[in-house]
This record gives structure tokens, C-alpha cells and sequence, in this order.
């Protein structure tokens, strides 16, 4: 099993590729064998058009956060899927601009034996700040 550095993660970082999603908390998400098509519907999610590029993600996700109540979050954000071809075969990859909370089928995603399943990044837009008591 290899390692995992904090400079294979460092890519996450590359200003403005993805600050946005840094700022917002997001879930990255790689699902092997399975389609985008299936991975969405898992999702249950709600087509809103395609596109190419983080551009596009961000603008979509900026959008739909305008039409969301700023009292109320329903639970809903945006998350884009493409097909990522590997040389043990087909996987999807999501990012979601969830705010960290991570896709709530993940599990039933990786059921059925197709392949070794989903694995999950995830950043919250705010950590958890940790309270101490100095003297």
C-alpha cells in the first residue's frame, strides 16, 4: 500500500482551479466501475446542464446558492461527474460543493462487487475550531 503525502494533495491547493471549492468545502469522490449516468442517479440528482472545466462548476454552484435560503440549507449543492479511464478500467469522478458532508450513497455505490468501490475526500468549509484552556 502506498502512502499518501501531503504532496499528492497539493494540486487541491493551485489557486483558482479549485479555491472556490476550498472555501466552500467540497467532497471528491472516485467511484470505480461505475458510470457517470449511474452515480448520478444514485445521487439522485437533478440534471443542470453540462459543461466543460471547474469554470463551469463554479458558476453553477454560485448560482444555486443564490437561490437557496440563507436561513435554511435543504441539504441540496452542486456537484459535477465525469469518467476518469484507468488501467483497471472505467471509474467515475464527482466533486461535490457540499460543503464536506460527503455523498450520502457512497455506501450503495460500492455494493454489488463492481469493482473495489468509492473513496472519498472531504473538506468542510469551516473545521472545527478547538478550544483550549491556556494558563
Amino acid at each position: 500500500m502506498d502512502l499518501v503525502t501531503a504532496h499528492d494533495h497539493a494540486w487541491i491547493r493551485t489557486p483558482p482551479l479549485l479555491r472556490h471549492m476550498m472555501e466552500s468545502g467540497y467532497t471528491l469522490t472516485l467511484v470505480r466501475g461505475r458510470s457517470p449516468q449511474e452515480v448520478l442517479r444514485a445521487m439522485e440528482a437533478e440534471p443542470r446542464g453540462t459543461g466543460e472545466g471547474t469554470a463551469v462548476l463554479i458558476m453553477a454552484d454560485d448560482a444555486h446558492r443564490a437561490e437557496v435560503d440563507d436561513d435554511y440549507w435543504d441539504g441540496s449543492y452542486v456537484a459535477g461527474a465525469f469518467k476518469a479511464t484507468g488501467e483497471t478500467g472505467d471509474s467515475t469522478v464527482v466533486l461535490g460543493s457540499d460543503g464536506g458532508v460527503g455523498m450520502p450513497c457512497v455506501e450503495r455505490l460500492s455494493e454489488g462487487g463492481r469493482g473495489p468501490g468509492a473513496l472519498e475526500q472531504r473538506r468542510q468549509a469551516h473545521p472545527p475550531l478547538s478550544l483550549v484552556r491556556g494558563r
